[in-house]
C-alpha cells in the first residue's frame, strides 16, 4: 500500500518499495497535473545515495516523459533543499526526489515538492493516493531514460552553482575566513557530501570527513543525525582539535552538532542558538514556529523579544506553511529541521550548519559559551525522547486508551491542559510537558518531554512505564 506520511511515502526496497510501485506514484503525479488543467510544467527529480535511487529516480522519469511531461533529472546525488531551491527558483509546479532520508538503509522513499518549493500538503499526497487507488493493476507504461535524454524530453539538470551561491549568501564569508575552524564533517554516508565540502573550502574551514561513501550493505548504519547513530564522530570529537562537529542526515535536511569541547549539542539546543543569535546579535525581527515536540525554550526566547510563536503538528510542511502564512523568521524540529526566513521554503541542514559557524565567528564565542548565555538568561531544561516499536495490536490499543478514552497516564504531576492536534501533548504548571504520538514515517510510538532537570525526565519516564492501562513495557525496546 502507498501511503504518504509525514515526510512523504517510504517503504522497504523490494519489498512495497519496488520499481512498479515508483511507477505508480509517478503515473499518479501526471495524473494530477493533467486533472489540474495545469500547462505541463517541467518537473524536476532528484535522488539520495541510498541503494538503487539512482535507477529509481529514472524509473519515475520515465513514466513522466511517456505521459508528455518534461523532466529535468538531477545530474548526481542532490539534497532534497537543492530540489527544493530548484522548484521555487526554476518557479515549477512540481518536484520529486527519492529519499527515505533518515530511515534505516533498507528503506527508500519519495517526497513529493509542489510550487514554491515546498512539501506537498496533505491535500495534494491525498489526491495522490487516490488516484493510485484508481490506476488499474497492471503495469504501468513508460519509455527508457537513455532515448528520452536523445529526444530531449529528459534532462539532466544540474543547479549546484545557484545553491552553492545562495547558501554562503546567508553567511558572513569573510569572518568565517579569518577564524580558519577546524571542522569534522560526518555526512552519513548522505547527499551534503559535495555541497558542505564545498562551502567549508570556500569559508577556508579545515575540514576532516567520515561516513561519506554510499553504505549499501551495512543495515546497521541509520543516517539519523541523532546522538545513538554518532558515536563514531563523538568518540573522535573527544579528542578536541576540533572547533566542530557538523552531522547531516541522508537528503541533507536535517543537522546534528558537537561543539568544541566535544559535547553533542542536542537540535532544540540549535533552535535556541540560532534563534538567539538571530535575534540579539544580528537584530533581525519575526517570531517562531515549532512542532509540539520541540523546546518551549524558543517560546521564552521570542517573549523576550515581544515575538509571537506558533505550535503545530509534526512534519515539516506545517512548520513552511506557518513561515509564509505569518512572515517568520525561523521554524523548527526536535529532529534537527530548521528553516530560515530568506533561503528556501523547507528546512536545510547544510544552511543550519554554515549560520552554526557563522554564528561563532560574527560573535567570537563557542557554541558552549552561547548556549551558557542562553541558560543564564532563559532557565535551563531538560529534552528526553524514545521510540517503542509497535505492532499493528498494540498500535490499535494505544490509539484507543489515549486518543478514544482520552485517558491521561498517572504523572508526577497535575496536568493542566491536554491537547490532541497531533497524538496527545500533556501541558503542567511549570512549563514542561510530555507528547504521545505515532511516527508517520516507521511503525514506532514516539515518546517526547521536557522537564525542569533529568531526574525529573526519569522520574517521567519511570511512571509511564509502570503505567498498567498504557503498558508500554509489553512493546519490544
Amino acid at each position: 500500500m502507498i501511503s504518504f506520511g509525514t515526510g512523504g511515502w517510504r517503504g522497504i526496497i523490494a519489498d512495497d518499495f519496488t520499481l512498479e510501485n515508483v511507477r505508480r506514484v509517478a503515473k499518479a503525479l501526471a495524473a494530477l497535473v493533467e486533472a489540474k488543467g495545469l500547462s505541463p510544467k517541467p518537473v524536476v527529480v532528484g535522488y539520495d545515495m541510498r541503494f538503487m535511487s539512482r535507477s529509481f529516480a529514472e524509473a519515475f522519469a520515465e513514466v513522466l516523459a511517456y505521459e508528455g511531461i518534461e523532466v529535468w533529472l538531477m545530474k548526481g546525488p542532490a539534497p532534497t533543499p537543492m530540489v527544493m531551491f530548484a522548484v521555487e527558483r526554476e518557479c515549477l509546479d512540481y518536484g520529486a526526489t527519492i529519499t527515505a532520508s533518515h530511515n534505516p538503509p533498507q528503506y527508500n522513499g519519495i517526497k513529493i515538492i509542489v510550487e514554491k518549493g515546498k512539501d506537498a500538503p496533505i491535500e495534494v499526497t491525498n489526491e495522490l493516493e487516490s488516484i493510485i487507488r484508481s490506476l488499474p493493476d497492471e503495469a504501468v507504461a513508460h519509455g527508457a531514460c537513455s532515448e528520452f535524454v536523445e529526444e530531449g524530453r529528459i534532462r539532466i539538470y544540474s543547479n549546484r552553482n545557484q545553491y552553492i551561491d545562495a547558501l554562503l549568501a546567508q553567511v558572513d564569508v569573510e569572518a568565517i575566513q579569518e577564524r580558519a575552524f577546524r571542522v569534522l564533517f560526518n555526512p552519513m554516508y548522505g547527499t551534503a557530501k559535495d555541497i558542505m565540502t564545498v562551502c567549508l573550502s570556500s569559508l577556508r574551514c579545515q575540514v576532516e570527513m567520515i561516513n561519506f561513501k554510499p553504505d549499501l550493505i551495512n543495515t546497521r548504519s541509520v543516517p539519523c543525525p541523532e546522538r545513538h547513530s554518532l558515536r563514531d564522530m563523538e568518540w573522535m570529537m573527544e579528542d578536541g582539535i576540533y572547533d566542530l562537529g557538523i552531522a547531516t542526515d541522508g537528503d541533507s535536511d536535517r543537522i546534528a552538532l558537537y561543539d568544541q569541547r566535544g559535547a553533542y549539542v542536542s537540535a532544540d539546543t540549535i533552535l535556541c542558538l540560532l534563534y538567539y543569535y538571530l535575534k540579539d546579535y544580528r537584530g533581525e525581527s519575526g517570531g517562531v514556529v515549532r512542532n509540539l515536540t520541540t523546546t518551549h525554550t524558543l517560546d521564552a526566547i521570542a517573549a523576550s523579544y515581544g515575538e509571537p510563536v506558533y505550535e503545530v503538528p509534526v512534519g515539516f510542511k506545517h512548520i513552511a506553511a506557518k513561515m509564509e502564512e505569518c512572515d517568520l523568521l525561523l521554524g523548527g524540529e526536535s529532529s534537527g529541521g530548521v528553516m530560515i526566513r530568506g533561503h528556501i521554503n523547507g528546512k536545510d541542514g547544510i544552511l543550519a550548519a554554515l549560520l552554526c559557524i557563522d554564528m561563532m565567528a560574527t560573535t567570537g564565542k563557542t557554541m558552549s559559551e552561547l548556549a551558557h548565555e542562553i541558560e543564564q538568561n532563559y532557565g535551563t531544561t531538560v529534552s528526553y525522547s524514545m521510540s517503542l516499536p509497535v505492532a499493528p495490536a498494540d498500535c490499535s490499543r494505544i490509539s484507543s486508551v489515549l486518543f478514544d478514552e482520552h485517558y491521561v497516564p498517572k504523572f508526577p504531576k497535575i496536568v493542566q491542559r491536554t491537547s490532541y492536534m497531533d497524538g496527545v501533548k500533556f501541558y503542567f504548571a511549570d512549563g514542561s510537558w510530555c507528547c504521545l504520538r505515532f511516527s508517520g514515517t516507521e511503525p514506532v510510538l514516539r515518546v517526547f518531554m521536557e522537564m525542569k532537570s533529568a531526574d525529573e525526565t526519569e522520574e517521567f519516564a519511570d511512571a509511564l512505564n509502570a503505567d498498567e492501562t498504557l503498558n508500554l513495557n509489553g512493546l519490544q525496546r
